[in-house]
């Protein structure tokens, strides 16, 4: 059992299940708002996801989903 004060863990990325990114709003593709419910995010109240490769018409390009704090945490695959 944790104990009160002990921050939770890290979040580990690859569990993780993002959305397609063709769904996502132009915000929520530049990492402005949440990648998974699109609230609008704020300095310190963020969590990287990572750099992600997909192919948009063909090529492949790099985004970089952020999200709310809680979102992970409810869409993780456990």
């Amino acid at each position: 059992m944790r104990h009160p004060s002990t921050p939770d863990p890290a979040l580990d990325r690859r569990l993780v299940t993002l959305p397609p990114v063709i769904t996502l709003s132009a915000q929520q593709q530049r990492g402005v708002h949440c990648v998974f419910c699109g609230t609008p995010l704020r300095t310190g109240a963020v969590r990287d996801l990572g750099p992600q490769l997909t192919e948009a018409h063909g090529p492949a390009v790099h985004w970089f989903p952020r999200s709310c704090l809680p979102c992970p945490k409810e869409q993780a695959c456990l």
